[in-house]
């Protein structure tokens, strides 16, 4: 029953709670509340105390006469307090009350106001486009969540198919990075957060069906995202590789020699058969229409998986994928509601359909697999934007030189060690004064040539290492005996090998040797016969010998021979992040 001041107590129209749930649910209120704007955003802001407001002789008419009224629970003295304050029906009350706390990844958020950690997650039915998710309207902290009166007005009109954005997918897009993947940066397994287990194993049933595989490696990042073992995944479906972000290599990159170069790479090193190898920009559409041909012609009817590791292109690529099939008069492919895309690794969470052909066929969208070897893996969110890594490619020609000095040592770099930033440190033990040093990474990252006395030597380094390790051991079988289900975070803080307090705070990246290499070139490089694969000289460059490529980073370094005869030779040790990995390669076709 509802109460009326200008008559008597009267049946409630609604008929029953029930009905009267239902009707709040679309925004129909009881006679007893003001009629007033519900939106939809009201519960990701921080919910009103009061209820909806009602006439005060209401008010007072309801508090006098409380005992004969159980849909209302307005306490006496509430009302005699704040008598302009009114009642709603408790169901219009229950979708007002959802969501008291706001997102820990939200603007706004001062420190320690963070809530603690959600609860086990109910997924409900849907996915949201973006991500593909199952949706949940439970933890806004969590992936997946929408407004509970959002989802049951698109459920009630059977729109929960490709019609939801989750709040995640919301904040990628403005350029915040939200983590929901468990490992990334460090994160603990824990409630809401999508394992790496979990990603893979959503891509287990492609090696079961008829499908042409689109797998997309990052230009700037061959060997760190290549996965070697693609066909576990994909069984025996045909391959199209597709080598993205080439917009991000120097402006002067020769995309044939660069293509002949990934044939060499896959086909005689790998030894993994490809259907076809395209180089692409999805920013720039750079031979985005040779693309779609190609995958065109090679699907032959059958449904497309864009396959690859996290944060290599794949949703950027789908994006530019259906505006070049649109462009060519494929008016039928969506234009609107496309996978989210963003520099956040682990951005894409489950499988999305998308009806990009017109026949039979259907491309499909799917996570990232999860390297724990790659840089963009082991930082943060806000490290990667502070660094600006995935940003276009900018090179650097080393000079053995120290400070204000303005002549190269007559040593060359023997004895020096290459600060990259405050993510790698570079030490040459031995080289020829005719070896040089080139990198190629992010402009952001700075070179600083110091001497390595001047720094913790390896052994310190490497003791330091050890003991970190028995620490992590300990700390894991503490949580084993506290029973918690916690993987182990990455340190925050670095200090040198003597327990000294005074290293800067940049110094937590370099924590343990990453890799040693030799590299030597005993002919003259100028010799045709013995002369190194990609040798380039153009704009006086010297000869490349080596690449060490560092996985995640989207950078090398590249050993050259500067002078045309004589031996050359250096032999240098990387430094860095737990858990990363460098790769020694041939050098790649990029001056």
């Amino acid at each position: 029953r509802i109460r009326n001041p200008n008559s008597s107590c009267q049946p409630c129209p609604h008929g029953s709670c029930v009905a009267m749930h239902a009707a709040c649910a679309f925004r129909v209120f009881c006679v007893a509340s003001v009629p007033r704007r519900c939106d939809d955003a009201a519960v990701r802001r921080t919910p009103r105390t009061g209820h909806c407001r009602v006439n005060s002789a209401s008010a007072a008419s309801s508090t006098s006469t409380s005992t004969s009224s159980s849909i209302f629970r307005v306490p006496v003295s509430a009302a005699a307090a704040a008598p302009k304050r009114g009642v709603a029906c408790r169901a219009t009350r229950a979708y007002e009350s959802v969501d008291t706390q706001g997102r820990r990844w939200s603007r706004g958020d001062t420190p320690g106001d963070a809530p603690g950690e959600p609860g086990p997650v109910t997924r409900r039915t849907g996915d949201c486009y973006g991500c593909g998710v199952a949706l949940q309207t439970d933890f806004p902290d969590v992936s997946g969540y929408v407004p509970l009166l959002e989802y049951q007005t698109k459920k009630h009109h059977r729109q929960l198919t490709g019609a939801l954005l989750c709040a995640r997918c919301g904040d990628l897009s403005h350029g915040h990075m939200v983590n929901a993947v468990a490992g990334q940066g460090g994160a603990r397994v824990g409630a809401g957060l999508i394992t790496p287990i979990q990603l893979r194993d959503s891509l287990m049933h492609i090696r079961e069906k008829k499908a042409l595989v689109v797998k997309v490696v990052d230009a700037t990042d061959f060997h760190g995202c290549f996965l070697n073992k693609v066909r576990d995944v994909v069984g025996s479906n045909p391959i199209l590789l597709v080598l993205t972000k080439v917009d991000l290599l120097p402006p002067d990159t020769d995309l044939t020699k660069l293509q002949d170069w990934v044939v060499h790479e896959v086909t005689h090193k790998r030894r993994l058969t490809l259907a076809g190898v395209v180089c692409v920009s999805s920013r720039k559409n750079t031979n985005m229409k040779q693309a779609v041909q190609t995958m065109f012609a090679e699907r032959k009817g059958r449904d497309v998986y864009v396959l690859g590791s996290a944060n290599v292109g794949k949703s950027t690529f789908i994006r530019a994928a259906l505006k070049a099939m649109r462009e060519e008069g494929n008016y039928g492919v969506p234009g609107k509601r496309l996978p989210t895309a963003s520099a956040m690794p682990g951005t894409t969470l489950g499988v999305i359909p998308l009806r990009a052909f017109e026949g039979k066929g259907t491309m499909f969208d799917t996570p990232g697999v999860f390297l724990h070897h790659r840089l963009n893996s082991i930082l943060t969110g806000n490290d990667l934007k502070r660094f600006g890594l995935g940003s276009s490619l900018k090179r650097f020609q080393a000079r053995p030189r120290v400070g204000d000095e303005t002549e190269d040592r007559k040593d060359g770099f023997k004895g020096l060690s290459l600060l990259w930033g405050p993510l790698l440190r570079v030490d040459v033990t031995d080289a020829t004064p005719n070896a040089g040093l080139v990198f190629f990474g992010p402009k952001g990252m700075r070179i600083t040539v110091v001497e390595t006395n001047g720094l913790p030597s390896a052994s310190s380094i490497t003791e330091k290492e050890t003991r970190d390790k028995e620490a992590r051991r300990a700390e894991a079988r503490d949580d084993l005996e506290n029973n918690a289900d916690e993987t182990l975070r990455v340190p925050s803080d670095f200090r040198d090998a003597v327990g000294d307090a005074s290293s800067s705070k940049e110094d937590r990246f370099i924590q343990r040797l990453v890799k040693e290499a030799y590299v030597t070139a005993e002919s003259s490089p100028g010799s045709e016969s013995d002369e190194p694969r990609n040798v380039n000289r153009q704009n006086g460059n010297g000869a490349a010998l080596r690449d060490l490529s560092v996985s995640g980073m989207n950078a090398w370094l590249r050993v050259t021979h500067e002078t045309e005869t004589g031996p050359c030779s250096m032999r240098l040790s990387v430094f860095g992040p737990r858990g990363l990995e460098v790769f020694d390669r041939e050098p790649m076709p990029v001056t």
